[in-house]
């Protein structure tokens, strides 16, 4: 299911589900942050699916940012780090994610560099 959203970037609903369900709703940066269980079944943790790419360089790229190996799962305050942090707390977040996922990307055509990453944050 396709869904657009507020800022007109469609939206693939089950890749970022895929990609919770694929970390197991744990925070990829660090497993071990906590979070609450969701109320609606089956009340896995509450964890927010992050374009490590984002959506707005969609642009720059032949292919869909929307994929699974380009959603992350985040805990609230890492997720939130990203988009409104200070370089110096969310560049580890930042460098992580990428170091564990830049063979994933490359292989749906998502080339990019650490440093033309961190141009978008």
């Amino acid at each position: 299911m396709i869904r657009i959203t507020g800022k007109k970037h469609p939206r693939n609903i089950s890749a970022f589900k895929n990609a919770l369900n694929k970390a197991n709703h744990k925070c990829e940066y660090d497993n071990s942050h906590s979070s609450f269980k969701k109320k609606i079944p089956p009340h896995t943790t509450y964890t927010e699916p992050h374009h490590l790419i984002p959506l707005k360089a969609h642009k720059n790229f032949e292919y869909s940012l929307d994929v699974e190996e380009n959603i992350c799962s985040l805990c609230s305050d890492c997720h939130n780090c990203l988009h409104y942090g200070i370089n110096e707390e969310c560049c580890p977040i930042l460098e992580k994610l990428y170091e564990e996922r830049k063979f994933h990307l490359a292989n749906v055509g998502l080339e990019i560099t650490l440093d033309e990453l961190k141009e978008y944050y």
